[in-house]
């Protein structure tokens, strides 16, 4: 890890002030970093120091010892650290991951005695990117964290998966109907039929908040139910109720997490939800004037996250159809609604003309879904 050119008043009241995280015996090569940063390990590290209070995401892959080139898929944990906070963490060798077991006090306290003979083995935290990092997790807190993160610490680009029933043996899959291997494979669909119906591994899910399927309360007539699916204030509020009650804002919090976990972590899941809470938020037209201030930190969550991605990245290959502009399409048209608050109006215009300006988004169109059919009539036909 290179050193920063920092002010030497500044960089010693931040050897004090920071936290520190240690590693140690992470295998040289291995691709480690905080935040938005990355780095080769070298023969001597054994950590970050300077880093500031706040959640940070730690991240690495393990490098082939024969290919030095070629590194795994990427791994990583969410710490929220303290003022002078120092947490020790070991490589397992065997496992090739982080141990995120806390060390024993007495270790700690020894290591704490022994920082400063330990600084020149340390990395200091890139300052240069801590403004974006801030902008793109601000409203992830230490009880967001814990609920969201997998009960293992540890958030895998590719999800650790089991076998929901044994097919190990010919009896298994005999017990299950399913084809055997020693038969011939006659078609694509086939191959996927025998293959075992597999599980995520217990505890290393990331914990997300279920989207309600049902979007409508019990014993809604028709009319609520067509009012429900359009309008998905019900389906927030339910959200909002049951996992973020005493704060709001937490489900802007799930929001970043689910981006940080798929820009920096790679978990394409994550891109997934991230999606589908976006969609929850901008369809929402009542719930748009009930919390006007979580819809206003929307937009500037959106703003920051929106340029960490190209423009194209949203649109789909096969249909040339863009998510982003449908979905914020939608909440524009919401946010003229008279009894929402002007600022927030204000605001959401000038995310509108930014967004138009930069990645050239038309919101003006109507959608597809929402266009009248043109009926063609044969020739001569006259309509009174």
């Amino acid at each position: 890890m290179a050193e920063m050119q920092m002010d030497q008043a500044l960089a010693k009241q931040l050897f004090f002030e920071g936290a520190t995280v240690i590693i140690l015996k992470m295998p040289e090569g291995t691709e480690f970093g905080i935040d938005y940063n990355s780095w080769q390990v070298g023969p001597k590290f054994c950590g970050v120091k300077m880093i500031p209070p706040g959640i940070h995401f730690f991240h690495y892959s393990s490098v082939d010892k024969n290919n030095r080139k070629e590194s795994g898929p990427r791994t990583g944990f969410f710490l929220n650290l303290q003022q002078r906070d120092l947490k020790i963490l070991h490589w397992d060798k065997q496992r090739e991951e982080v141990d995120l077991t806390p060390a024993s006090e007495n270790e700690s306290e020894a290591m704490r005695i022994n920082l400063k003979e330990m600084d020149k083995f340390l990395g200091p935290y890139p300052y240069n990117t801590l403004k974006k990092w801030v902008s793109l997790t601000n409203f992830i807190n230490e009880f967001v964290m814990q609920k969201l993160q997998p009960e293992n610490g540890q958030i895998c680009a590719f999800s650790e998966v089991l076998p929901v029933l044994p097919g190990k043996y010919t009896q298994d899959r005999i017990e299950q109907n399913l084809p055997q291997y020693d038969t011939e494979c006659k078609s694509y669909a086939e191959g996927l039929a025998r293959l075992p119906k597999m599980q995520l591994k217990p505890g290393t899910e990331i914990r997300f908040t279920k989207i309600p399927k049902q979007l409508y309360p019990e014993g809604a007539t028709p009319e609520e139910v067509t009012k429900h699916s359009m309008d998905l204030s019900y389906a927030l509020e339910t959200v909002i109720n049951q996992h973020y009650a005493s704060n709001s804002q937490d489900v802007l919090g799930e929001l970043q997490f689910a981006f940080i976990c798929f820009l920096i972590g790679n978990v394409y899941d994550a891109f997934e939800h991230w999606k589908k809470l976006l969609n929850l938020l901008c369809r929402s037209e009542e719930a748009i004037v009930k919390h006007q201030a979580v819809f206003s930190n929307l937009i500037s969550i959106l703003y920051h996250q929106l340029s960490e991605i190209p423009a194209d990245f949203f649109v789909d290959i096969v249909s040339q159809d863009n998510f982003l502009t449908n979905t914020l399409q939608v909440f524009f048209s919401y946010t003229c609604n008279p009894a929402v608050d002007r600022t927030l109006r204000k605001k959401a215009e000038r995310f509108k003309a930014h967004l138009t300006k930069k990645f050239k988004w038309d919101f003006e169109a109507e959608p597809e879904d929402c266009a009248p059919i043109v009926v063609e009539l044969p020739e001569g036909t006259f309509v009174d």
